[in-house]
């Protein structure tokens, strides 16, 4: 089913606009027409299935697969064809699944690489600082190779790095992929933090009910497809979605 984007007498202001995004992996159909939105100050997710196609939509937005059609529109600027490391200029960050921090260098390495297009030393002094107020364990682990952190400080970290770049929307692939539940809790008090300190944030998740806890909005994946569109709390009380994706 299409989603019905917000009209125009909604006073929110409108961060990520997605019209019928159809993309394909080979010949392999991964979406088929989707349409969401997401507004300033937001946390929206996206929840459903293994292979239901969220990450696809992550992948899209953020400029990693080319759609076979529709519209991404980000702050209002039509983003289809623009290369990754553009639309990370333009301050949309993403956080892949698994983290993928660089496992050979510090922890202060890999925060001053999310800076790479930042040339004030002093303001990458200042995010450092903020990322270290926000996870202090990793000022503990300043000089620690970043392969060597547990998965939950590498999801810390890798979150990090993308809000040196401080993010207009971040993107987040699984953030709770492979953790501890004591670190996914951590992780997930800290994404409202960030969102609470003005980011806005798009999630994809498996831990679906963790997800819709935590968000304002939210889409059910299916097949390809959106199934539905609503607030997060309607969603943890829709039967439905209880019944396929929340145990019950």
């Amino acid at each position: 089913m299409n989603v019905n984007l917000k009209t125009n007498s909604q006073k929110l202001t409108t961060i990520l606009e997605v019209y019928n995004l159809t993309v394909y992996y080979d010949s392999v159909l991964a979406l088929n027409d989707i349409s969401l939105y997401v507004n300033e100050g937001e946390i929206v997710t996206m929840i459903g299935p293994n292979g239901a196609g969220k990450s696809t939509a992550l992948k899209a937005i953020c400029g990693l697969l080319k759609p076979e059609s529709g519209v991404i529109l980000f702050q209002g600027e039509n983003i289809n064809g623009r290369q990754p490391h553009q639309l990370v200029e333009r301050k949309l960050c993403l956080v892949p699944e698994g983290r993928r921090v660089f496992a050979s260098m510090t922890v202060l390495e890999n925060l001053e690489m999310g800076a790479f297009t930042i040339n004030n030393k002093g303001k990458v002094r200042d995010d450092i600082n903020k990322v270290y107020g926000l996870f202090p364990v990793l000022k503990e682990r300043r000089r620690q190779k970043a392969g060597t952190l547990s998965s939950g400080e590498q999801q810390m970290l890798a979150i990090g790095r993308a809000l040196m770049l401080n993010p207009r929307l971040l993107l987040l692939d699984e953030p709770s992929l492979g953790l501890s539940p004591t670190y996914v809790d951590i992780v997930f008090e800290k994404i409202k933090e960030i969102n609470n300190n003005g980011t806005t944030i798009l999630i994809v998740e498996q831990n679906a009910r963790m997800a819709l806890e935590h968000a304002d909005r939210g889409y059910v994946f299916e097949i390809g497809k959106i199934a539905f569109e609503d607030k997060a709390k309607n969603l943890l009380e829709n039967d439905e979605v209880r019944k396929s994706f929340l145990g019950g």
